[in-house]
């Protein structure tokens, strides 16, 4: 949710630097508490971060990206103080490091199943190192200017945590699903699939919104100008649908047979939904807040629950 607000408000450069905001643990209430060539100071520091990391991509390949980064000329220019966008994004910040405390706390305790049932540890481990090169990537992100392609993969790496955090708890104590009923594992790996590419094109979506807004033809004629945000978004405008049909004919043909699973299906399906007007909304009213922070939180939590639901084991008690 906060991440969805940081770029919705357009905070993700509130603070030039990372993990501090302008050189401070806590971000100044006006540019009058920073030296008077800040920009300057903090532009070079971003310099050479974005020229280490570029060495780094040419190191294993990546050099076209590495060009890309070195070329991408937003990235050297230098950002001014706004204090309602530090805030924001270092609010944002602070839930990360919190999150980051409970995942090493998390891990820690799951050394007690190093010798019984030892996936518990596996899977944990594996959580805390993707949420870790997360972190780093976050930084990687603030130092290229939000360029397009690394925001997007900062943003799906965040699920790997979170299910590997599930897959720990779910082998240690175990997700139990539905009483008596068959479980429908490939129906549930054909929506998790189907709401992962949907989420993923929907971050190169708002990408494109970026690139739009910079050149000034995000909207047209009072709506939000779609025809100009290319091939990913049209496809991201109506997977949905067939996503929520596929949920809900699921959620019908399973109402008598396994209806504790048919209701799930039938969640998703609701879920499907209401991101579909949301995405309405979103297009007829050229993004409002709201609707695009609501628009990210439940497209993120889909992939999650179903998840959840796939991997839950088979009750037969």
């Amino acid at each position: 949710m906060l991440g969805g607000l940081v770029r919705v408000t357009g905070s993700g450069m509130g603070c030039p630097d990372w993990p501090k905001c302008f050189g401070l643990l806590a971000p100044p209430t006006c540019d009058c508490q920073l030296p008077p060539n800040y920009m300057q100071m903090f532009l070079e520091k971003r310099i050479q971060k974005v020229n280490k990391f570029a060495t780094m991509l040419e190191k294993l390949g990546w050099t076209e990206k590495a060009a890309e980064i070195r070329n991408n000329k937003a990235i050297f220019t230098p950002e001014p103080f706004n204090a309602a966008k530090a805030w924001i994004e270092y609010v944002n910040r602070l839930f990360g490091v919190l999150a980051g405390l409970f995942a090493l706390f998390f891990w820690l305790f799951s050394f007690r199943f190093l010798n019984s049932v030892r996936k518990v540890f596996v899977y944990a481990t594996l959580g805390f190192i993707a949420l870790l090169l997360n972190a780093w990537l976050g930084s990687i992100v603030v130092a290229t200017n939000l360029l397009p392609g690394i925001v997007s993969v900062h943003f799906m790496l965040s699920f790997s945590s979170i299910y590997f955090f599930m897959l720990a708890l779910n082998n240690q104590s175990g997700f139990l699903f539905a009483k008596g009923e068959t479980k429908q594992n490939t129906q549930w790996t054909i929506l998790l699939l189907f709401s992962l590419f949907i989420v993923f094109l929907g971050t190169l979506a708002r990408e494109n919104v970026e690139q739009l807004s910079i050149s000034g033809t995000l909207s047209k004629d009072g709506i939000l100008n779609w025809s100009a945000m290319g091939a990913s978004f049209a496809v991201h405008r109506y997977m949905p649908v067939l996503f929520m049909v596929y949920a809900f004919w699921l959620w019908k043909s399973g109402k008598k047979s396994a209806p504790i699973q048919a209701r799930a299906f039938g969640i998703a399906g609701m879920l499907a939904f209401c991101q579909i007007t949301l995405g309405a909304i979103n297009i007829n009213y050229v993004l409002p807040p709201v609707t695009q922070v609501l628009h990210i939180v439940l497209g993120a939590s889909q992939p999650i629950l179903i998840f959840y639901w796939r991997i839950a084991k088979h009750n037969a008690v």
